[in-house]
């Protein structure tokens, strides 16, 4: 009898690392829903869920984002006080029609948008963010910000 990963790499069974995939977005999808970073007027279900990397450093936080097919004008970063707003969108090629276009027999590629808010955990210096994409990929480089001091007032 052929034990379970044989059975696997023979394609009778579906990867087991593309279900636990399957299942984190689905739970990334309910915990974004749930912990409010889906703003008004946008799709309650994402279409595809990028992986991201969340760093930092003495100085500075560094995002980065895999968007792999996404193009650079389909790629918005927005900062607002203490909150980083991502937003792409993947579009799905469109088929040639005619007789001799090429046939879609398969696609495991998720197509649609992608909105992510991540609450910074300090100020940051929203003027000297910095976004580049190169090669699919997203890189933020959030400078932290001087912490708000305690002010004295004074009662009149």
């Amino acid at each position: 009898m052929a034990n379970l990963p044989d059975r696997w790499r023979s394609g009778r069974f579906a990867s087991p690392f593309r279900e636990f995939s399957r299942y984190q977005d689905r739970m990334d999808r309910l915990m974004n829903e749930l912990m409010g970073f889906r703003e008004e007027g946008s799709p309650t279900e994402f279409d595809f869920s990028p992986s991201c990397e969340f760093s930092e450093e003495e100085k500075n936080y560094l995002l980065k984002v895999d968007l792999p097919g996404v193009k650079k004008e389909n790629v918005k970063v927005e900062v607002d006080g203490d909150r980083l707003t991502i937003r792409a969108e993947r579009k799905e090629e469109k088929l040639d029609e005619s007789k001799e276009a090429k046939k879609r027999h398969l696609s495991e590629i998720s197509y649609g948008s992608y909105v992510r808010s991540f609450t910074l955990p300090q100020p940051i210096d929203e003027k000297k963010v910095d976004a580049k994409f190169e090669d699919g990929v997203l890189l933020v480089n959030i400078p932290k910000g001087e912490a708000s001091k305690a002010k004295q007032i004074s009662v009149h």
